[in-house]
């Protein structure tokens, strides 16, 4: 018994000497500055330090629209803001760190249990006189509020403590001051400390408005290294201000200086941003690290150098000429080489297609077709770079015939192009009835009213070659009546007469040139056409009226004509 009255004289003074006093609680309180890009003064709030570490909660709408954001001790110590740590305009609170010296901070803990109506507690506000004593304060209303409670106190509804703590007599935050909104209110609001503390950072806070409306870098998430690169990356591929962004990467990377990953996606951000050097130079240093994410750089690397070819680079100008087709090549064989999967066989087909290597591209398209990569995509790559090798015409039509199989019918959106490449090559092969089938397919899925007349020439063009006469009689008229201009429209009169004649529609056809002419006078083909057709309505003078003229316009074979219908 002696021992433990001996051990309590010992650590009784220690730890009064470190428990804080009641005139050390307004020291915890903060002047927030914020400022605009001119670097005037926005507005001037109060919040606190919560703990030892140099962390304040404020108000959100205290910092809200600020270019720049300070604080100011109790001392008249000034500190920048850091990083935000969370934040909500809902609760109108934020959490963000600061580079204030943590030596001697005083901070204040959380309660770890809310007030009760009645409860009597203090009420500090932000002073430079070391002895000024917090107020006093009463709980007069404590209603509960998603899961927590929201306070109506006895202090004053004044700007002074809006933000600042309401403390137990330990010192311990219960509740955070807020303006009452209410007409005629005397007395202010809290909201309980714990909405305060739960506030974080998590992956999906990239896309939170609240967040990005305050132009300060945002800590990273702390729940695990996923969820800060997942952060991270959203970062990158989002329209934030480069300063945060980059900001962001820099504290993955200390964090997590194993992490490769965020080299790649830093790399891409860069090209995008046309900064080549530095890609180039993120990727090296990515490759260098090694292990099982190297491939994924090569990758990146080969996509990068790509697209840039593609997309930045013209005959006049060149940003970054150590990346070319070749090299691209050479990064995706590498990155074959580290992992061999079939979706870099499809990249170095791209790129080869690029170089105009047309059966070596088509070789690793078909490679790729041999693994569960294949789809109608891979399949119609095949079909291009196999025609443009000058292969086998029934090869390619049977790649496209593999392209529209991966599809069921009803055909969907997605099965357009590849039926519309095949109908074509379907048309150039002579397969006319199969062509006309999948311009119709085609049409199916895109709409009529989204088609153009070329298209519905095309398909007239099959019907005639199926002998479909009176479908391609009426894709003639559409194709007419969707002429872009009165040229087009002319070119359309012209094929239209010619298939009207080939039918015997004579009266139709001279409808047709009549049209044609009123926009093409001396269009030497149309008044050939029309004085056949008007021979062949045994209207020999007009015939040969027509027909003459043709041949001063400068026709050719229009002798023979003139004898067949003296």
């Amino acid at each position: 018994m002696l021992r433990i009255l001996l051990l309590l004289t010992i650590v009784s003074p220690l730890i009064a000497a470190h428990a804080q006093k009641p005139a050390d609680f307004n020291k915890a309180v903060v002047n927030v500055l914020t400022y605009d890009a001119q670097g005037n003064v926005l507005q001037s709030s109060c919040g606190f330090f919560i703990g030892t570490t140099g962390e304040v909660v404020a108000p959100f709408q205290a910092l809200k629209g600020a270019a720049k954001m300070e604080i100011i001790d109790w001392r008249g110590q000034q500190a920048s803001v850091v990083r935000i740590a969370g934040a909500s305009s809902g609760y109108d609170l934020v959490r963000f760190t600061t580079d204030i010296p943590t030596k001697k901070l005083v901070g204040l803990q959380p309660a770890a249990q809310s007030a009760e109506k009645g409860a009597r507690l203090l009420q500090t506000f932000y002073t430079t006189d070391k002895k000024q004593l917090p107020e006093t304060t009463e709980i007069t209303a404590a209603d509960p509020y998603e899961s927590h409670y929201y306070y109506t106190t006895s202090t004053a509804n004044e700007a002074r403590y809006v933000g600042c703590p309401v403390v137990n007599e330990q010192g311990e935050v219960v509740a955070i001051v807020q303006k009452n909104l209410l007409k005629d209110a005397t007395t202010a609001c809290a909201i309980d400390v714990q909405f305060a503390l739960e506030l974080s950072i998590t992956p999906q806070a990239a896309f939170s408005s609240d967040l990005n409306s305050l132009p300060i870098a945002k800590l990273l998430p702390t729940s695990s290294e996923d969820d800060a690169f997942s952060y991270t990356y959203m970062l990158l591929h989002s329209q934030l201000d480069s300063a945060i962004v980059m900001t962001t990467c820099e504290d993955f990377m200390a964090a997590y200086p194993e992490n490769s990953r965020v080299y790649n996606e830093r790399a891409a951000y860069f090209a995008q941003h046309g900064n080549y050097r530095q890609a180039d130079a993120d990727l090296q240093k990515s490759i260098g690290m090694g292990g099982s994410h190297v491939a994924d750089a090569y990758n990146t690397l080969a996509t990068l150098m790509y697209n840039k070819m593609l997309y930045a680079t013209t005959a006049a100008y060149d940003p970054w000429p150590q990346w070319t087709l070749q090299t691209a090549l050479t990064a995706s064989e590498q990155a074959y080489a580290a992992a061999p999967q079939p979706v870099y066989l499809l990249q170095q087909g791209q790129i080869l297609f690029s170089l105009q290597q047309y059966q070596a591209a088509y070789e690793k398209f078909e490679a790729v077709n041999a693994t569960d990569l294949a789809n109608a995509q891979t399949f119609f790559y095949a079909s291009n770079a196999l025609e443009r090798a000058d292969g086998d015409a029934d090869r390619v039509i049977a790649l496209l015939d593999s392209a529209v199989a991966r599809f069921s019918t009803p055909y969907p959106d997605e099965a357009a192009p590849y039926l519309f490449a095949r109908a074509q090559h379907l048309q150039n092969a002579g397969q006319h009835r199969r062509a006309t089938a999948d311009y119709t397919e085609y049409e199916k899925i895109i709409g009529p009213k989204n088609l153009t007349a070329y298209f519905y020439y095309l398909r007239m063009q099959a019907e005639v070659g199926s002998r479909m006469y009176q479908q391609a009689l009426d894709d003639g008229v559409t194709a007419v009546a969707f002429a872009k201009d009165d040229e087009e429209k002319a070119d359309y009169l012209f094929e239209l007469a010619c298939l009207q004649l080939k039918v015997n529609l004579f009266s139709e056809c001279l409808t047709s040139l009549d049209a044609l002419l009123a926009l093409r006078p001396d269009d030497a083909e149309a008044h050939k056409v029309y004085g056949i057709a008007c021979g062949e309505k045994k209207d020999m003078a007009k015939a040969r009226q027509y027909l003459q003229k043709a041949q001063a316009l400068g026709a050719e074979h229009v002798e023979t004509l003139l004898e067949k219908y003296r």
